[in-house]
This record gives structure tokens, sequence and C-alpha cells, in this order.
């Protein structure tokens, strides 16, 4: 137990550098970051079953936003993708739901039914759609069927790739080169080696983190939260 708290503190040490930058990204730790000011919140009692799908899916949009954030924040950056996604069907289907509009089983028919009534403006629309492409590419494991170069020469635009200045802190106690969990490029060309450290799917999970971002605050804008709670 002694031996597996501290390998975990090694690991922790290791990455807390990128962490704290990640963190930095999404706007930090409190309201505003990985805790939303922007999100709904119309249904202050439920009566009825209707009231009550409404309150579940209020609750849930701030909740699995925290938790891709945080994914995010730590390089889960697949399950970031793909929990930005579940958070857009969640707002969508509650905008639905307030609209007394029908909904679907399906992200996609969500989305264009959005566009179609009026609840997303046609710029987000394209933004919510990007969302769910890099989900579909994700889940249905279209990268690694129709493009899989890209996971295994890392020349996707879902990637990141990182120069490693100093090698040192990659170089264990024993001598192996280690990432914790990353992936380690070495390249030679001619007489000199070069290294960088790979971020699989960090743009893609930036990009749906920051797009998703974008339609829930205009969905939910502050300025109009503060107002309904004075």
């Amino acid at each position: 137990m002694s031996d597996l708290r501290e390998r975990l503190m090694r690991i922790a040490e290791y990455h807390s550098p990128e962490w704290a930058a990640r963190l930095n990204e999404v706007g930090g730790p409190g309201v505003g970051g990985t805790e939303p000011s922007y999100r709904p919140h119309f249904v202050q009692q439920a009566d009825t079953e209707d009231e009550y799908i409404k309150m579940a899916l209020e609750t849930s949009v701030p909740q699995t936003w925290e938790e891709a954030a945080w994914c995010y924040v730590y390089g889960q950056f697949r399950a970031c993708i793909l929990l930005c996604a579940t958070v857009l069907e969640l707002a969508l289907k509650y905008e639905l739901y307030r609209r007394d509009q029908s909904t679907s089983f399906t992200l996609g028919p969500i989305i264009d039914k959005c566009g179609k009534i009026g609840v997303l403006l046609e710029s987000l629309v394209g933004k919510a759609k990007s969302v769910n492409i890099r989900r579909n590419d994700v889940i249905h494991a279209n990268i690694q069927t129709d493009r899989p170069e890209s996971l295994l020469y890392h020349t996707g635009e879902e990637h990141e790739i990182e120069q490693i200045e100093d090698l040192s802190r990659n170089i264990s106690s024993n001598g192996w080169l280690t990432g914790d969990g990353e992936t380690i490029s070495i390249s030679f060309v001619g007489d000199r080696v070069s290294y960088s450290r790979v971020h699989a799917f960090r743009q893609a999970a930036r990009a749906s983190l920051l797009d998703v971002r974008e339609i829930l605050r205009f969905l939910y804008p502050v300025e109009r939260d503060s107002q309904e709670s004075r």
C-alpha cells in the first residue's frame, strides 16, 4: 500500500506542471472554470413528471461539464471528448423539453432540430456538429478504421506534439525511459536525436471543451441567471 501511494505521488509530481497549465486553460477550479456559472437554473420545484425530467437534465449539465473539464486537466482526453458530447446532448435535450418539442435519442438529429427551430445560432450549430464528429471518431473507432496513420504516427490534427528539451525527468532510477503513461517519440535526423511527448487527442479534447463552453454560455448567459435570481 505504501509503495503504491509513493508511486502515485511520483506520478502526480511528474504531471503537476501540465495539470496546472491545463487547469488554467479551462479557467481554474472555481466558478466559471471547472464549475460553470453558465448553466440552466429554471425549475425550482418538481411536481410533475415533466418537471422532474427538466430538473434532472438541469442538474446533469453542470455535473457532467465538471467531469469533462477535470478529464481534460488530468489528460484523459478521449474521456473528455465523450463527456463534452454528453454535456451538449443534455443541454440541447433540455432546451427541447423546455419548448415542448419532441426529442431524438441521438445527438446528430438533436443538433439539426435545435438549429431548425432557432435554439442555436447557425455558427453554434457548426460547433455542435464538430463536437459530435469528434465524439463519433472516438466512440465508433472512426480514426482507427478511416485514418489509422493518425494514431500510429500521430499525424492527425487531433493530437499535440511537445518537444522535450530536458529528458532527465523521463529517466527512471533504474535507467528506463518513462513517461508515466505518455507516449515518448524518438526521432533520428542524421546524427541528431530529438525527443517529444505525444499528447494523443489533446487538441480534439480542447476544441470540444471550448465549443461546448461557448454553446452553454449562449444558452445560459450569466447576466440572465443573475437577474432571475434577484
